[in-house]
């Protein structure tokens, strides 16, 4: 009989299977047949246990220590210094504003005051020459009188002393004003038009006042002299007094027409 579990034969007595443990059954066999054998199994045995090599350790060797090689320092090289030549800025135009020109600057008003200032300063100076010549003749002869016990010669000096200055001071005086009435005609940025109309008013003031303080020496001098010649230097008196009279008018006139016209253009 044999192990149902482990297929071990199994003896009629025996109830449990001597190798596995395995209770038996016992079941009655047939008679007609025979027992087959059967092949009793192959128990494999465990293989024994053969255990891992252990790692043999590595000695530790330390790599050997090599400098780093040293480095050169590079060889210094002065750079030369490079002057750069200082670049000088373009200079800066600055226009400056021109003042406008008045209308009919050469053939209107402007240029017949300018003309008629100037004949009047001429006519003025003229008249005042024989002034002058007398006084300084009179400036001569009164020392020589002196000199002779003269009557009167204290007063020669005086009114030839008096004449010479008069005169002179009132042909100064023409001169400035033709100098006055010049600047008067160019209008320039420095010398706008309202300057030249100032200084055209004040030179055909002077010569009003030049005519009207030259007939004091005329008169004197028809004091001094009885002579029909006199009467050459009232005429020539006159004609310069129109003059200077028409000179400030015509100064008026053409300072309103160019305050009219700035005040047009502005």
């Amino acid at each position: 009989m044999f192990c149902s579990n482990c297929g071990a034969p199994v003896g009629d007595q025996e109830k449990f299977c001597s190798v596995c443990g395995t209770p038996v059954s016992v079941q009655a066999a047939p008679a007609a047949q025979s027992p087959v054998p059967q092949q009793a199994p192959v128990v494999q045995q465990p293989a024994a246990y053969q255990p891992a090599p252990a790692p043999q350790p590595v000695p530790y060797q330390p790599a050997a220590y090599q400098p780093a090689p040293a480095t050169q320092p590079a060889a210094y090289q002065a750079v030369p210094p490079v002057y750069q030549q200082p670049v000088q800025a373009a200079p800066r135009l600055v226009t400056q504003p021109v003042a406008p020109a008045p209308a009919n600057v050469k053939a209107g008003p402007r240029r017949a005051c300018f003309v008629t200032g100037l004949i009047s300063c001429i006519l003025l100076m003229i008249a005042n020459g024989p002034a002058l010549v007398m006084g300084g003749l009179m400036l001569v002869v009164g020392p020589l009188a002196m000199m002779f016990n003269a009557n009167n010669s204290e007063d020669i000096i005086i009114i030839g002393l008096l004449a010479c200055c008069g005169a002179f001071l009132l042909i100064d005086v023409a001169v400035v004003s033709i100098v006055f009435n010049a600047i008067s005609t160019k209008i320039t940025a420095k010398r706008p038009a309202s300057k030249c109309r100032s200084f055209r008013t004040a030179a055909s003031i002077m010569v009003l006042i030049d005519a009207l303080i030259t007939v004091l020496p005329i008169i004197g001098i028809n004091s001094l002299y009885q002579d029909d010649n006199v009467m050459l230097l009232y005429a020539l008196y006159a004609v310069a007094l129109i003059m200077a009279i028409v000179y400030l008018v015509l100064a008026i006139i053409t300072n309103k027409k160019e305050k009219d016209v700035a005040s047009s253009q502005s």
